[in-house]
């Protein structure tokens, strides 16, 4: 294995597999404009380390890791990176319409505001991720109802962070449970928070960063309020 040094002394194995896959996440998660703006590297260069005709040195992965919130231990250990989460169907990088084992994740052109709301975008998808099968029926979710969305905001700091990318159960049927994160849509608002549904009928959005008020919606209320799916892996499972 051989390792890359950059300017800055640090190392490391690039050529394990592992870290090639991280690089492809990561540039999938951040998208083009801003791979580019925090690697100072080209497009076409970055698309050279997707398509593995070269290796990224430490301060590119380091630089696209820290813009995405991630450490590299963290993106080297979680199964949905190293596996194969890639990006697919994009510039440079075509896994084509059903790559062996994958499912292709729809990415939506919605935030879900972890803060005082977002209005809600058209669901229009941006680009799709691949996802082992196997790893997304291990978490017990249905292939055919999954979706991505990008968290906006700090409300849920530390357990889901500003920008991370959330895989989402989307099954129409599932059961709304207390101490579980949702995709929230009220007033037009998409927010993502934790749920608590109490004995009276009322339902409690709330926040982990005590800068946030809990939220209460009421039995009047109730017919603003959808719930299109529940978060289950933000950088880590939920």
């Amino acid at each position: 294995m051989t390792d890359v040094s950059d300017e800055t002394g640090d190392a490391l194995p690039s050529s394990d597999p592992a870290v090639g896959e991280a690089v492809k996440w990561l540039i999938a998660s951040l998208g083009r404009d801003k791979s580019v703006q925090v690697t100072g590297r080209s497009w076409k260069q970055l698309t050279r380390y997707v398509n593995d005709a070269a290796e990224p040195p430490f301060s590119v992965v380091r630089a696209l890791a820290q813009a995405a919130g991630r450490s590299i231990d963290q993106l080297l250990l979680d199964p949905a990176v190293a596996t194969g989460s890639f990006l697919a169907k994009h510039v440079g990088f075509d896994l084509g319409d059903d790559p062996q084992g994958f499912t292709l994740v729809p990415r939506y052109d919605v935030s879900a505001s972890a803060g005082h709301g977002l209005v809600a975008l058209a669901e229009e998808v941006m680009d799709r991720l691949a996802f082992k099968t196997g790893w997304l029926r291990e978490m017990g979710l249905s292939p055919a109802f999954v979706g991505l969305l990008t968290c906006s905001g700090d409300s849920q700091d530390p357990v889901i962070k500003d920008g991370a990318l959330m895989l989402v159960d989307l099954r129409p049927d599932q059961q709304i449970r207390s101490g579980n994160f949702y995709i929230v849509v009220l007033d037009g608002d998409v927010l993502v928070k934790l749920v608590n549904r109490r004995v009276d009928g009322t339902i409690e959005l709330i926040s982990h960063n005590p800068a946030y008020p809990k939220e209460i919606i009421d039995s009047q209320q109730l017919d603003k309020l959808t719930i299109p799916g529940r978060v289950v892996w933000a950088g880590q499972r939920l």
